[in-house]
């Protein structure tokens, strides 16, 4: 009866485990228990021409201590593990929501983990790269297969592609010049952009990495944030939020603001959400040019805009939940938790492509 056991649990997880670690669709978990019904009623179909073949073969000669009579014993186990699993399927839990498109990467420093969690709450298994994650950004248009690209700072500072859903990492660039941090990473047009504090004595600059080499796009006095929309590259300076285009070029200044801006991102072509050096969190309209207070106690360390929803994601010191903004009617939508494990005094986030 062992090897009938085993051959189960081979059973059951050709069939559940696909789902782990990726995004099911909307009925994917009533999907899947039909699924492994309908292939153990097709298994006991089977076990007639089994039967077949042992009355003609070796009949038992002593009921009850013989091939056939183990035979029936495991075609039993099999009627009532259908039968368990049809009373299964029918007792499914109503409040175990789907997964939804877009989790939620969370990094916090000195750890290698990305904790992942999705929109409705489900907390997923962390990511594991090989090195410390900083700063974190994400290529790819299908959750099951994409690239985070994270610095990693220390006496050698490291820019580095994580594959998922292989965990492979490899390195991109490396740099030792004492001093310099990494401090903000994006991908646009297979090329990376990292801003570096100090990259040479006493210069901050932003900086294009492809195929292992960098090229200093320009001089930046305050590095920090770097995101991509529309085809541009946005970076924190100071107290404004400018851009340009992936060479470097047509440089325009998006927001000014009266302090410095630790962190932000573009929700469309009018709109920017960003919070202060204070931890505050705005939103900035640039066809009105006016600025509106979100919450002033949420303490922001990192900002994105959740690319499934639009709703504006806060992670903030030492919390191990994100706090979510409506990014149109500007009221606050409630909190998602993750990992406590990962919370951290910086901690930073992006989030995985959408379901095709």
């Amino acid at each position: 009866m062992t090897m009938f056991y085993n051959g189960l649990f081979i059973v059951l997880l050709s069939v559940l485990v696909p789902s782990l670690g990726s995004q099911p669709g909307p009925d994917e978990l009533p999907d899947k228990l039909q699924d492994l019904l309908t292939q153990l009623e097709d298994a006991k179909a089977e076990f007639q021409s089994i039967f077949d073949v042992t009355n003609e073969q070796c009949p038992c000669q002593i009921p009850g201590d013989c091939f056939e009579s183990d035979l029936e014993a495991l075609n039993s186990t099999l009627c009532d593990l259908i039968n368990d699993l049809t009373a299964l399927i029918g007792d499914q839990p109503e409040d175990c929501p789907p997964l939804e498109g877009c989790a939620a990467l969370v990094s916090g420093f000195f750890s290698s983990a990305i904790a992942v969690v999705d929109p409705v709450g489900t907390i997923l298994p962390n990511i594991e790269a090989n090195r410390v994650v900083e700063h974190l950004t994400v290529d790819g248009a299908n959750n099951s297969d994409y690239s985070i690209y994270y610095i990693s700072n220390g006496v050698v500072i490291t820019v580095n592609q994580l594959s998922l859903p292989s965990e492979n990492n490899t390195e991109e660039f490396a740099l030792s010049t004492p001093g310099t941090r990494g401090v903000g990473i994006a991908y646009l047009d297979d090329q990376i952009f990292v801003a570096f504090r100090n990259f040479f004595p006493t210069v901050n600059a932003l900086v294009s990495i492809s195929g292992g080499s960098a090229t200093n796009l320009l001089n930046i006095s305050c590095p920090g944030t770097v995101r991509t929309y529309d085809g541009r590259v946005y970076f924190g300076n100071c107290k404004e939020i400018q851009s340009i285009n992936s060479t470097g070029d047509n440089l325009e200044t998006t927001v000014k603001f009266s302090v410095n801006i630790r962190s932000f991102d573009v929700i469309d072509q009018d709109n920017t959400v960003f919070c202060d050096d204070t931890g505050a969190l705005w939103i900035y309209n640039d066809a009105t040019a006016c600025f509106k207070l979100l919450d002033c106690n949420v303490q922001c360390s990192d900002v994105k805009v959740n690319p499934c929803s639009s709703l504006v994601y806060v992670a903030s010191s030492s919390v191990s939940h994100l706090s979510i903004f409506n990014s149109t009617s500007c009221e606050k939508e409630g909190t998602l938790n993750y990992t406590t494990s990962v919370a951290a005094a910086e901690p930073k986030l992006e989030f995985e492509p959408s379901c095709p």
